[in-house]
């Protein structure tokens, strides 16, 4: 019987357990973004609004480029990556700049050619195949709205309308966070709950995920803290803790949900905003996270495996 508990004990220690590497980032000073395609990991650094690309195996520095200033080709805020195929997608809020794989400038796009552009609302604009993704929020009406648009950038249709509560102050951090990943367009509302819209590419709902029955409610907050999809799955992040770690729930692209995992997910920053995103990204069974030391106040990545 002592045995039997023993082995037990073992079993739950090595569940609950992950294998973790951790690599120094010397040339990373106060990232704001991460995201990981295949062997390549990608931050953006707001100190300067500078792209860091890395290999991760072997891990080395492979490209850096951009910066902050109010050139054609610069960031004048806080800018966002969006890894595709061929290119290198940013946005600064004010225009979007197409990027080839080696840190050449392609084309850009300002945002002052749109009819709908407003001094008064944020705009991005995420590429979706040959078509558009457009976000706006507006702090006047604080309503956020997500449009497609065509190869020529005109209204195909309006996929979302909703709440943008962007206060630090209010009493609920609710948000709406968009992302693409091949031909499927993810649209969260977690005002509605665990709640997320899955378009096509042309504009097609194809179904709503809604898990809002399966997760614990903690008063104050929302059902879900934030999302990215990769390697066809949903990862999702909850307030839900045990033993101090955060509840991840791993779902396939239809809403089923394959896993809960409870990760010691050090990279959360309470209160980052509804224009932030905590720096962790998940891609091929791993878990990324941008950690800074507390010892040497250097910054780390953080690779736990999640097999």
């Amino acid at each position: 019987m002592k045995m039997y508990f023993f082995l037990i004990l073992i079993l739950l220690i090595f569940t609950n357990s992950f294998a973790q590497k951790t690599i120094g980032l010397p040339d990373v000073q106060k990232p704001h973004q991460i995201a990981v395609d295949g062997n390549d990991l990608y931050i953006f650094d707001e100190a300067d609004y500078s792209l860091h690309i890395y290999t991760i195996s072997p891990f080395a520095l492979k490209l850096k480029f951009g910066k902050k200033g109010d050139g054609p080709h610069d960031f004048k805020y806080l800018p966002f990556v969006y890894v595709q195929p061929e290119t290198l997608t940013c946005t600064d809020f004010t225009k979007t700049i197409w990027f080839s794989k080696n840190g050449k400038i392609l084309k850009v796009k300002n945002y002052t050619d749109f009819d709908n552009f407003s001094l008064y609302a944020e705009m991005l604009l995420i590429p979706i195949k040959e078509h558009f993704i457009q976000i706006t929020a507006d702090h006047d009406e604080q309503k956020r709205h997500v449009y497609l648009l065509n190869s020529k950038f005109k209204t195909i249709k309006e996929l979302y309308e909703g709440p943008f509560i962007w206060r630090t102050d209010a009493p609920i951090h609710y948000r709406t966070d968009t992302f693409s990943y091949e031909d499927m367009i993810f649209i969260s509302d977690t005002q509605k709950g665990f709640h997320i819209m899955v378009f096509d590419d042309r504009g097609n709902h194809l179904l709503t995920i809604d898990k809002s029955q399966d997760i614990e409610k903690l008063p104050g907050y929302p059902l879900m803290h934030q999302y990215c999809v990769s390697n066809k799955k949903i990862y999702a992040t909850t307030y839900e803790k045990k033993d101090d770690n955060t509840e991840m729930i791993i779902l396939d692209l239809k809403g089923n949900i394959l896993r809960r995992l409870y990760l010691p997910i050090r990279s959360i920053q309470p209160k980052r905003g509804v224009l932030r995103y905590d720096l962790f990204f998940v891609d091929q069974q791993k878990l990324y996270e941008l950690i800074e030391n507390s010892e040497t106040g250097r910054w780390e990545l953080l690779i736990t495996d999640l097999e």
